[in-house]
């Protein structure tokens, strides 16, 4: 007795025979043919030509010609930023939260440039660097500090103060193979 598969679809109301479908496989992958994994920390993505960062000590707001700095460094779109990061190889995927799980931001970092969107479907993009980062939220300049999974920043998610963690994720290229079975 053949097994059969029934779907629920109008388009899709035949019965088929299962041993007829096509078979997702993957190709089997050992860690010795996978390149060594090198742990990613703030500051493996961070180029070493970031120089022109301003040097800002104290936790309270920096001086207003410092603000002015940044905000020259920072790409003025979303796209421009986009198109920078997206070629690179090497990209990495953030996740970004705040403490109280409230504002959730995801999207790319690299060559001293990040870029996402959060859970409200708000747009953020900057830069990044020797634990310091900055950028426009949904047209808006904010401004904070990275180090060890934590940051915290001002102005981000349209308020005053906020904090919390966030997670790097390398991109990994695994190629899955579909083959069929011969009826």
């Amino acid at each position: 007795m053949a097994t059969t598969v029934l779907a629920s679809e109008p388009k899709l109301l035949t019965n088929r025979d299962v041993q007829k479908e096509p078979l997702a496989t993957a190709k089997p992958v050992t860690t010795e043919s996978l390149s060594p994994v090198k742990p990613i920390t703030p500051t493996s993505v961070t180029p070493k030509e970031i120089e022109e960062l301003p040097e800002i000590n104290e936790v309270e707001k920096p001086e207003a010609n410092d603000i002015e700095k940044l905000k020259e460094l920072i790409p003025e779109t979303y796209e421009e930023v986009e198109a920078e990061i997206l070629p690179l190889p090497r990209r990495t995927r953030f996740l970004l939260y705040t403490h109280d799980g409230k504002h959730i931001m995801w999207g790319y970092v690299g060559n001293g440039r990040f870029f996402g969107q959060d859970n409200l479907d708000k747009r953020c993009w900057g830069i990044y660097g020797k634990g310091f980062f900055a950028g426009f939220y949904d047209g808006e300049f904010f401004w904070g500090r990275y180090s060890n999974g934590q940051w915290k920043a001002v102005d981000l998610f349209g308020e005053r103060y906020t904090h919390g963690e966030y997670v790097l994720f390398p991109i990994i290229n695994l190629e899955p193979s579909i083959t069929a079975v011969a009826p």
